[in-house]
């Protein structure tokens, strides 16, 4: 849909906010997601700012100045879209909740007794409670984040190993699941090969890049310094080893 479209919708339905989470799930491509989920953002920024609406755009923690991912490379540069024009960026870490991929992982340990497991299971992993999320959405569109021109990075600044979430999740299902090891690169392959052969697995190749190559230092100040750090107690699902 043009600008110039979107734009008048907006105005009829009095929009001020608008919080902006879609993006395609699809592509593991970067070339492909400028043409998607990059300009179809950059499309209803330019209405947003047409009808004075604030954008809060949900990023993620995969996106970084050095990031690998097509994923994290096309967030970025849609961050900086958003921020360049007074928006507010919100990078989340690994939401604890019922969907996205920490629900695909409660659906893996649930399926089978031997669970396949991205190495050896020692890659750290930022989660970010659903409450938490709300309260700095809450924040954002009250105007508390208005200030911020930078991305406000939102997670428990403790990290997990990856093993210590999937036997958690398999504790909280009761069950007594087998974590076996591959090599990144075995998972990186086969999903690629899945969509190349258009084959729906529920993971993208480029989901494994951004678990690998993550942000060596991601920066919590901002977080902290706006009183919106999760704490532990509102994951609601007691984690073995942490």
């Amino acid at each position: 849909m043009p600008a110039r479209d979107l734009a008048e919708k907006l105005e009829q339905q009095h929009v001020t906010h608008i919080i902006h989470a879609a993006w395609d799930m699809r592509s593991s491509r970067l070339d492909e997601l400028r043409l998607t989920a990059v300009a179809g953002s950059l499309r209803l920024l330019e209405a947003a700012r047409a009808v004075g609406a604030k954008v809060i755009f949900i990023s993620t923690i995969s996106a970084f100045a050095d990031a690998r991912s097509a994923y994290g490379k096309a967030k970025l540069q849609v961050e900086e879209a958003v921020t360049g024009s007074g928006g507010i960026v919100l990078r989340l870490g690994l939401v604890a909740g019922q969907g996205g991929m920490f629900g695909s992982l409660r659906k893996a340990v649930r399926g089978s007794r031997i669970v396949p497991m991205i190495g050896d299971g020692s890659t750290p992993q930022y989660l970010l409670p659903q409450a938490s999320l709300l309260k700095a959405l809450r924040a954002a569109v009250d105007g508390r984040l208005d200030s911020e021109h930078a991305p406000v990075t939102l997670a428990i600044p403790r990290a997990v190993p990856f093993r210590s979430i999937l036997l958690s999740l398999a504790r909280e299902a009761g069950r007594d699941v087998i974590l076996v090891p591959i090599p990144w690169r075995i998972f990186h392959m086969a999903f690629r090969s899945a969509e190349l052969l258009r084959l729906k697995s529920g993971f993208r190749s480029d989901s494994v890049l951004s678990f690998v190559y993550q942000d060596p230092h991601p920066d919590f100040s901002q977080q902290e310094r706006l009183g919106l750090t999760p704490a532990w107690n509102e994951l609601q699902l007691p984690l073995i080893g942490h």
